[in-house]
């Protein structure tokens, strides 16, 4: 028979190595001291730069260049974060570092990101689609992969109309397509020069390639922290939302990219901070990887709330009710 202490020691182990199981699954970079200085990414902490792109660079919050000097103030900002502007005819700003995938069937990505646009760089002054992106890399036909895209609500009008969160995914049929939502919707017409933090949710690698597509999206106003989300995947009457080429091989790494146009088509602009890829439950309400007392808690606040986009709907059916409550039971602990 085992002992009480010889009990307890196991259990501590066994937690321990939990913990170490959990966060050899997960990452996060913050882009802080010491690990980086203030210059080219490209050569710090394993970020490389792809052939025929131009660098992303390490900023202090504090002493913008004049480009980056109307960007707003990120409340979860450390000292330093990454960003790229288009201002090289022809080339395009990325930034890429390797990352195991096949470590989980299902990642949670989020991301800080600010949005803006440099006119007198701009060959004609306009603002070209598209913006900026994250993607699973490599993108090719050999590699299941998606793409976050930011996209302009009125290019070649005014950036300050802003920019939406649109997707690149794959039907049925294996035929990618940029996606979005029908505005009015929270996801439309998102403020330039302003700090979000934006959350994808998607299953990689199952037995079942069907099932691998995004199965959740989100957006969260880091000002006010008013947060929006909805479970998504392919359904009859829209059958998008699949990993592009799901059949293909695991991907090996990620990237930022900031795009616009082609030939002399300038000035877009991408700022990133707090990157982070977790685990993901349906019942991590505010989407941190880990289902805990604030879910719980943020159902019972919500509990009877009816609408669209609710974090606290956790199943997506309009009415925040007792199947949220009980996804969060049923899930707590998960990821922490």
């Amino acid at each position: 028979m085992m002992r009480p202490l010889q009990k307890g020691m196991l259990i501590v182990a066994l937690i321990g190595m939990l913990v170490a199981f959990a966060n050899a699954q997960s990452f996060f970079d913050g882009f802080e001291p010491p690990t980086y200085a203030p210059g080219i990414l490209t050569g710090q902490n394993s970020w490389y730069r792809p052939a025929s792109s131009t660098d992303w660079s390490v900023y202090l919050y504090s002493g913008l260049p004049a480009w980056l000097g109307s960007l707003g103030s990120n409340p979860g900002g450390g000292q330093q974060f990454i960003a790229a502007r288009k201002d090289t005819p022809g080339f395009f700003p990325r930034a890429q570092k390797d990352f195991n995938w096949g470590a989980r069937t299902i990642w949670l990505v989020s991301y800080d990101v600010a949005v803006n646009f440099d006119p007198s760089v701009s060959a004609d002054g306009l603002n070209y689609d598209n913006i900026a992106s994250f993607s699973l890399q490599p993108a090719t036909a050999n590699y299941r992969y998606f793409i976050d895209l930011f996209q302009w609500v009125s290019p070649q009008v005014t950036p300050n109309d802003g920019w939406r969160m649109t997707w690149v995914v794959s039907d049925s049929g294996g035929s990618a397509s940029i996606v979005s939502f029908d505005p009015p919707n929270p996801f439309h017409g998102l403020q330039i020069n302003k700090w979000y933090r934006r959350f994808v949710a998607f299953r990689l690698d199952d037995s079942n390639p069907d099932a691998r597509h995004l199965v959740k999206v989100g957006i969260r106003d880091l000002a006010t922290g008013d947060t929006f989300s909805t479970p998504v995947g392919p359904t009859a009457d829209f059958p998008y939302w699949y990993l592009v080429n799901r059949t293909a091989a695991i991907p090996t790494a990620f990237r930022f990219f900031v795009g616009g146009g082609t030939g002399t088509n300038e000035g877009n602009i991408l700022a990133v901070d707090n990157v982070a890829f977790t685990a993901f439950s349906f019942g991590d309400v505010d989407m941190n990887g880990c289902v805990d007392d604030a879910d719980l808690l943020a159902v019972l606040f919500a509990f009877g709330n009816t609408g669209a986009f609710m974090p606290e709907d956790t199943n997506g059916d309009g009415t925040v009710d007792d199947a949220d409550l009980l996804n969060v039971l049923f899930e707590f602990g998960n990821g922490c």
